[in-house]
């Protein structure tokens, strides 16, 4: 998203501590309305809508969505028209709150490492009992919360960064609540999401509950003398993937394909075929292998990335080190954050294995990352959360060798908390132009780390129980990645398969090599390293079906332009939302033993 040059109408003074008033949505001279019960629940809900799509998405592909604007314009959808028939307007400043709620909720499945460290503990072989997921998820959830608000000031006030994704979601409200907007437009997104929800609900289910349908339709013949379908060549039945390529774009998907081209079209038939591997097939050696040349195109990508971002860690060690008494927290979020280092230094210790000397080092490095993330998200949009997880496995990997899981759990203080910091960051921009009071929205998020923790570890609990991690069904990517780094950190390059460090290694000099030519002409010609390394990562048929709903809504887009920006996010959600919440159901479904398992 860029950030728009429309300009929100801004009243002068300021109040004391920064906050812009916009004449535009102040309906009476009297404080409107803000954090009220109806607008902190609609916000809850819409939130854990979010929270459960976010984990069996992010699973399944590794990608997850804050939810801001999708969350701002379900709550206007729900309360607004009711609202007013009663004669108590849903007032802007409530809609902030709704979506600043919502994005909290959304965000606890990345913030508790659910789509990463988690999966790879237990990949690793370390099992968490689930009310220490919980318990841990609040403590970095919270932790991440507090980061932003404590960075608000320096980034949000004094430097005004665009922070797109925060501006355009108070333009959005903006416009939802001016005088002349009509009531129609939302209304028939609401219905269109509704509709597409309800035939990706009856897809699923056919799939997953009734095996009508097949996970995937094999493509027929083979490739190096390999069937294809053995290297997952084909197109899933999920709606979920046609409706990522459709909101995430063609280059994104055209990327995605040309990794599993070479991953799963080119090396596993060469694999094969040489005799390298002694298990062929998705779930046997051949991911494992295929891995590290996806991780390095991934690991070579932040590397360049973190090069090229040098001078925000200097601006971060400024923003922290330039934080005074008016940055200051209420004494009672003090409380809280204490509260939540304790019980984080606790877990680590006697739940995750990381002894408190070196836990308390993790926790030392959260602000000054946090800080990282909240600028990049500022700046570009894009929050560095994994490559802040990264660098802190690099640094245990020196001081504890030999210890994976303590270095996985390393990884996800610092990248938990920072995915919650640049969620939180966008909402906080958003109510700084809506004149919304910080410390209501703090309340607000804090609700929602909480809800958060109780609906998402749930969620992924069921999914794991039922589908398996690592699986053709749930190959959590990012749980690859986080191990792979592990391994790197700790063993270095002992222990591979035979040639899988040369292919790691070659990738990462390619996702560099992407990375720093993003900036020139070339640029839009030019794979994206991170959409590449997944598709080495996911089934074959992930990528062709990601890339066929980028390619249709690519030809959409040509033929009936204005139609199919107004309906792709629609479309795309409820894709999205019917298949999660379904997939979640079957899986709870079968752990209460109501649905046979396979």
């Amino acid at each position: 998203m860029r950030p728009s040059a429309s300009g929100l109408p801004v009243a002068e003074p300021a109040p004391s501590d920064g906050r812009p008033l916009l004449s535009s949505v102040a309906p009476t001279p009297e404080a409107p309305r803000e954090l009220t019960a109806r607008a902190l629940g609609m916000g809850l809900l819409i939130g854990g809508l979010l929270a459960v799509t976010n984990v069996y998405m992010g699973l399944k592909t590794g990608w997850w969505e804050s939810g801001s604007v999708t969350a701002a314009v379900l709550g206007f959808s729900a309360l607004a028209t009711v609202s007013r028939r009663r004669g108590s307007p849903y007032t802007p400043l409530e809609n902030n709150v709704t979506q600043t709620a919502a994005s909290a909720v959304g965000a606890m499945p990345a913030a508790a490492g659910l789509l990463g460290a988690l999966p790879a503990l237990s990949l690793l072989g370390l099992s968490v009992p689930g009310w220490g997921v919980v318990a841990w998820s609040v403590a970095l959830g919270a932790l991440g919360v507090l980061a932003a608000h404590v960075l608000r000031r320096r980034l949000v006030v004094e430097e005004a960064l665009p922070f797109p994704t925060g501006t355009a979601t108070a333009e959005l409200i903006t416009a939802m609540h001016a005088p002349t907007q009509p009531e129609v437009r939302t209304g028939h997104r609401g219905w269109l999401l509704a509709a597409v929800a309800g035939v990706s609900v009856a897809i699923t289910a056919l799939r997953d509950a009734f095996k009508v349908l097949p996970g995937m339709t094999a493509m027929p013949g083979s490739l190096g003398g390999v069937p294809a379908a053995s290297l997952t060549w084909g197109i899933g039945w999920s709606p979920m993937l046609l409706a990522i390529g459709m909101m995430t774009g063609l280059r994104l998907g055209l990327s995605m394909l040309a990794g599993a081209v070479v991953g799963w079209g080119v090396l596993a038939p060469w694999l094969e075929g040489s005799g390298i591997l002694k298990a062929a097939g998705y779930e046997g050696d051949m991911v494992t292998w295929l891995t590290w040349p996806g991780v390095g195109l991934l690991v070579g990508s932040a590397l360049a990335a973190l090069a090229v971002q040098a001078r925000d860690f200097l601006r971060a060690a400024k923003d922290v080190g330039s934080l005074g008494r008016a940055d200051a927290l209420p004494r009672w979020a003090v409380g809280v954050g204490l509260a939540a280092c304790a019980l984080a230094v606790g877990l680590g210790a006697f739940v995750f294995g990381l002894s408190v000397p070196y836990m308390l080092l993790a926790l030392v490095l959260v602000l000054p990352l946090c800080a990282v993330c909240a600028r990049g998200a500022g700046q570009t949009d894009v929050s560095p959360v994994s490559q802040m997880g990264q660098i802190t496995q690099v640094v245990f990997g020196a001081l504890l060798p030999g210890a994976m899981a303590p270095n996985v759990t390393s990884g996800a203080v610092t990248s938990g908390a920072a995915a919650q910091t640049g969620v939180s960051m966008w909402s906080l921009k958003s109510g700084h132009l809506l004149g919304a009071s910080p410390r209501r929205q703090l309340v607000a998020q804090l609700v929602g780390v909480l809800a958060g923790s109780l609906v998402a570890v749930p969620a992924y609990l069921l999914l794991a129980k039922a589908y398996g991690l690592g699986s053709q069904a749930l190959p959590a990517p990012f749980a690859t990645q986080f191990r792979a780094v592990a391994e790197l950190a700790v063993r270095g390059l002992a222990g591979l398969p035979p040639h899988a460090g040369l292919a790691g290694g070659v990738a990462a000099v390619v996702g560099a090599a992407l990375t720093l030519a993003a900036k020139s002409r070339a640029a839009k010609w030019l794979p994206l390293p991170l959409a590449m390394g997944i598709g080495f990562i996911l089934p074959a048929f992930y990528a062709v079906s990601i890339c066929l709903g980028a390619v249709g809504m690519a030809l959409a887009r040509r033929r009936w332009p204005d139609a199919t920006d107004r309906n792709v996010a629609p479309l795309g959600a409820g894709a999205i939302a019917g298949e999660s919440l379904t997939g979640v159901l079957i899986a709870a479904l079968m752990a209460l033993g109501l649905m046979q398992q396979g």
